[in-house]
């Protein structure tokens, strides 16, 4: 993982080679002013004891030019970053620093409208093509293992900075609340009245049913039964005793699954009609008896105070603690192997199906606009206050370390363009003057 001090390494160390080469740029263009001067007062001298040498004149007006335009660019440079030589009274020096508030704005709004314009956007997310890049990635064993390593430093930190107490309170205080507040009476009278809906609830009575008959028709069951009557029979011989118990227990079983036979068979059985009944009963009250709502509700709020619900919370929350931090720990952790095998069989089904790429592209595509409206303004409005929360200073130093060596060669160029021009200008006004 890169910590953020390597992040602030990097950063400088790659401040310092642009500053070293801004350094380099500006000696350069300076020398070359330099150059243009003394080459200037060499011609000019020589000119003037030497007039016979016919070519003087061409080369003075070349470097008079030079410096010219080597000084005009030089100026023009630096008054967009501060005053030339200190000289505060020239208008229009300074622009970037003067103006930054207006360039922030403008700044803000040229990546607001250009960069992040809605439908440019969405062209971005229809060439990168979501859905079948990440499973294309996923479908890579190696990659799926690397997202379990990242979910296991996940978990870990998560574990590591979570403290006991912390969440033990807040787990009481969440899990109460909720308890002491929840509609427990609606919710169940909606759960019922649903399951109620085309006598769905005699279809889960006729499974509970089935179930109670295959359980007592099993011979173990049987045999528990008869030990348990023979037991209370007032009998004193042992063998009277499991007699009289196994035919009392033969005629009860006997005469349960007669009637459970019966109730399964007629759908107007009385014992059917009087669950129907007793369920639709329930569901009313639970919707708009008061006094049944107090009494859940008094029940809530009694299990919401009650401490054995907090330690019972908190010992759930330490085995699980424990068995998480036991197993991220494991070089063989199942939570990595799991999230692995899952990410990567999820990866291979989505790369395999071209239907289901395009389902979610088009997800994407339809939730996409209302986000980018929404947070467009805010990138630009990001921007715009962090270059207005920069020093005067510190934006200049910016601009200058990432524009400021390109800028140095309109120097450069003014230089040798303005001598050429110079020298142009020499010879035509020669040809013009005979």
């Amino acid at each position: 993982m890169v910590s953020g001090e390597h992040v602030r390494q990097t950063a400088t160390a790659e401040n310092d080679d642009k500053r070293s080469r801004l350094r380099r740029m500006q000696w350069l263009a300076n020398c070359l002013l330099l150059l243009a001067a003394l080459v200037f007062a060499l011609a000019t001298y020589f000119k003037a004891n030497h007039p016979s040498l016919p070519w003087l004149p061409y080369i003075a007006a070349f470097a008079e030019a030079a410096m010219v335009g080597a000084l005009a660019d030089w100026f023009a440079v630096v008054a967009l970053f501060r005053h030339p030589l200190g000289l505060r009274f020239i208008p229009h020096t300074a622009i970037i620093p003067a103006n930054k508030e207006r360039i922030a704005a403008n700044l803000g709004g040229f990546v607001q409208s250009e960069f992040f314009a809605t439908e440019r956007v969405l062209n971005v997310i229809r060439e990168f093509d979501p859905a079948a890049r990440i499973a294309l990635w996923f479908a890579h064993e190696a990659n799926a293992e690397r997202f379990g390593d990242l979910a296991v430093r996940g978990f870990s930190y998560a574990l590591n900075a979570l403290n006991e107490d912390e969440v033990r309170n807040y787990l009481h205080r969440t899990v109460t609340a909720h308890i002491a507040h929840f509609d427990l009476a609606q919710l169940a009278g909606s759960v019922l009245d649903m399951l109620t809906l085309d006598d769905r609830h005699q279809a889960l009575l006729d499974q509970l049913l089935e179930g109670v008959e295959a359980t007592l028709a099993k011979p173990e069951v049987l045999e528990r039964i008869e030990h348990m009557l023979a037991n209370q029979l007032p009998l004193y011989f042992a063998r009277l005793k499991m007699a009289g118990g196994r035919i009392a227990a033969e005629k009860i079983v006997a005469g349960i699954l007669q009637l459970l036979h019966e109730i399964n068979a007629d759908p107007q059985h009385p014992l059917r009609l009087d669950f129907n009944r007793m369920v639709t009963n329930l569901i009313v009250k639970l919707k708009s008896d008061p006094d049944y709502r107090f009494r859940i509700e008094q029940f809530q709020r009694q299990l919401a105070g009650d401490a054995r619900l907090s330690d019972y919370l908190h010992g759930l929350w330490q085995d699980f603690r424990q068995w998480l931090q036991h197993d991220l720990q494991r070089p063989d952790s199942s939570v990595r192997t799991q999230v692995a095998a899952i990410t990567h069989r999820l990866a291979q089904a989505l790369r395999d199906d071209r239907a289901m790429q395009q389902w979610i592209n088009a997800q994407i595509i339809q939730a996409a606009p209302p986000l980018i409206e929404e947070y467009r303004p805010r990138i630009g409005s990001f921007i715009t206050a962090k270059m207005c929360e920069w020093k005067d200073d510190e934006i200049v130093d910016k601009l200058e370390l990432n524009i400021g060596r390109d800028l140095q060669f309109i120097r450069l160029n003014g230089t040798l363009v303005g001598g050429i021009v110079g020298l142009l200008i020499h010879v035509f006004s020669q040809l013009l003057g005979g």
